[in-house]
């Protein structure tokens, strides 16, 4: 049985069949039903119209014509609108990548190695070959 945490609240559930928890699958449908209600009552809206109606993210959206769960009449404005090429999110045009996802890479970078230490310093440590004795000073 595969256990897995649900990406979206954290919560843990038997990713079996869904990728999400049953509460988050539960509201993405309900999300989903109003999404259709509303294109089939307003056949040539807009995507930022979807988008502030229905209250959703655009992620969600591309999810559901990707799926093609969703069918739009201009699917030409949602690929107008710049994302982030790492995570999806949107961005201002003319950037590649979000902050959050600049901040993650500059985190998981490894820091600088130290500065090597003078010759003069190294100098003074007797070299370590062989046996090692503890000094007793």
């Amino acid at each position: 049985m595969p256990l897995a945490n649900c990406p979206r609240c954290g919560a843990l559930f038997n990713k079996i069949t869904t990728e999400f928890c049953k509460k988050c699958y539960d509201e993405e449908e309900e999300l989903l039903r109003q999404t259709q209600d509303f294109l089939r009552k307003n056949r040539g809206a807009a995507v930022f119209e979807i988008l502030e109606e229905v209250e959703l993210e655009q992620w969600m959206l591309e999810k559901w014509i990707t799926e093609q769960r969703i069918t739009l009449s201009n699917p030409e404005d949602l690929k107008a609108i710049p994302r982030c090429s790492a995570c999806g999110r949107e961005i201002k045009s003319g950037e590649t990548i979000c902050q959050t996802c600049k901040f993650k890479n500059l985190a998981s970078k490894k820091p600088a190695p130290e500065k090597q230490k003078p010759a003069e310093e190294e100098a003074e440590k007797p070299a370590r070959t062989g046996m090692h004795f503890k000094s007793r000073s």
